[in-house]
């Protein structure tokens, strides 16, 4: 993807409020389309084309997936941004976004698991 077309899409986001709900509530939880869909009052097929938009700009990931009762796998996400700054300047929009370090996690889960 180009670096403007890029920047443009992130724009888009930003201005569009479900997909900020849906980043917000993935701040600090992880969650599946479905409670997403239903805690937002979100058609599921909306809900779907919105997460894999943000999961393309690389603003969401994948943080589980799980099996169910009845054999089907439900995906968990998770926000992977800590921060997005856009500019313009010079008729360019350009824009920076800051990950966040899931290294710390990890760790936190190997010592859980090892004591």
């Amino acid at each position: 993807m180009k670096n403007e077309y890029v920047a443009k899409e992130i724009l888009f986001i930003l201005t569009d409020e479900p997909s900020l709900q849906i980043m917000n509530l993935l701040e600090k939880k992880e969650l599946s389309v479905r409670v997403i869909s239903s805690t937002l009052n979100l058609a599921i097929s909306t809900t779907y084309k919105k997460i894999k938009r943000l999961e393309g700009l690389k603003l969401l990931r994948v943080a589980k997936v799980v099996r169910t009762l009845d054999g089907m796998d439900e995906t968990f996400y998770t926000l992977s941004i800590k921060e997005i700054r856009v500019t313009y300047r010079k008729d360019t929009l350009s824009f920076d976004i800051q990950q966040k370090a899931f290294d710390d996690k990890i760790i936190r889960l190997w010592q859980k698991f090892k004591n």
